[in-house]
């Protein structure tokens, strides 16, 4: 059994706005497009979405991907990302030995200058005979560098799109407000 694990934490600062970014991060219906490209999203319902992945290689395999992921704010302000859900397309053999957890928050910072979130990744796996002979160190640490990959990719699309999707939001809320 391989164990892998990546962890990500994310700052990011915004400018005042007329409405608060944490009113934004509770939309999870909108958030959710910072997190991914809408090509690679379907929503199965409320704070349920199911996340395609783009193939991704590892030693001999090609893997694809597919979590049921909710997203939903809590209590405390933060809103929570969370999945135990992932198979793997077209490897119906490793998805019997694979599992799976992503666990994260996202949250507004206290003076709404911001947000600050975490992500952390684990997957086992028991691998096919044929990696067997290969040693567990580098299975680990070549699956570790992909799995972080996955959470530096989510990372650098919140990074670039939360702005971009947060600045449209306020403009549609100030506007259907003023409407009536």
């Amino acid at each position: 059994m391989v164990q892998l694990h990546a962890s990500q934490s994310v700052e990011i600062a915004i400018s005042p706005a007329p409405v608060p970014i944490y009113q934004y991060l509770s939309n999870t219906e909108r958030l959710v497009y910072s997190l991914v490209d809408p090509s690679q999203l379907e929503i199965l319902g409320p704070h349920t979405f199911q996340f395609s992945m783009r193939p991704i290689k590892f030693l001999m395999l090609t893997l694809e991907p597919i979590a049921d992921v909710q997203i939903y704010p809590n209590d405390c302000g933060k809103v929570i990302i969370y999945s135990d859900s992932c198979r793997l397309r077209h490897q119906s053999a490793l998805n019997r030995r694979f599992s799976f957890k992503l666990q994260g928050w996202l949250a507004a910072r206290n003076d709404n200058s911001g947000v600050s979130g975490n992500a952390e990744l684990d997957i086992s796996i028991d691998l096919p005979a044929a990696f067997r002979l290969t040693p567990k160190s580098l299975l680990e640490s070549t699956g570790n560098a992909l799995v972080n990959g996955i959470l530096v990719a989510i990372k650098q699309r919140l990074q670039r799109r939360l702005i971009h999707e947060y600045r449209g939001w306020t403009t549609g809320v100030v506007a259907s407000s003023q409407l009536r």
